[in-house]
């Protein structure tokens, strides 16, 4: 659990401490015995917090969630734009065999893309993504079946 949660829970529960005390204290002074009210709420204090930190820490997952949907779909975009920009480029003239390379290292492109991409269980840094991003544009992807068909010919 980040710190800012705990630290947040804990201030809540200290809020909702002196709060209740201060309304027996100023509204019923008269209620029950000071120890036997100060532990009770004490009690509600630590349930008010760890509801508290139950719902940030919640809210902090589905925040991250969402970071690592908008990458997702941010990289897949850029490579697939790419990618499909050379096919559109070459499609004209299928005939030279420089073209059929460009559309078969496209392809590849693609496949590496769905294939990497896709499976990321975790945010990274926009550091990492541009690095990525650039590595892949320099290294050569993994060979898939229109890279095999390619070396058969």
């Amino acid at each position: 659990m980040p710190r800012r949660v705990i630290v947040v829970s804990v201030m809540v529960g200290l809020v909702s401490f002196l709060v209740t005390e201060l309304m027996h204290r100023f509204l019923v002074s008269d209620l029950g015995r000071h120890w036997e009210r100060l532990l009770a709420e004490g009690v509600s204090a630590v349930v008010v917090a760890g509801l508290t930190a139950g719902f940030a820490n919640a809210a902090n997952q589905r925040q991250e969630a969402a970071l690592l949907r908008m990458q997702v779909i941010s990289e897949m975009n850029h490579h697939i734009r790419n990618a499909l920009a050379a096919i559109s480029l070459t499609a004209d003239s299928i005939q030279n065999h420089e073209c059929v390379r460009v559309i078969s290292d496209s392809v590849d492109r693609i496949e590496w893309t769905l294939r990497a991409v896709l499976l990321r269980r975790k945010p990274i840094s926009e550091k990492e993504i541009d690095r990525l991003r650039y590595a892949a544009t320099k290294e050569p992807y993994p060979r898939t079946y229109a890279a095999q068909e390619r070396t058969n010919e």
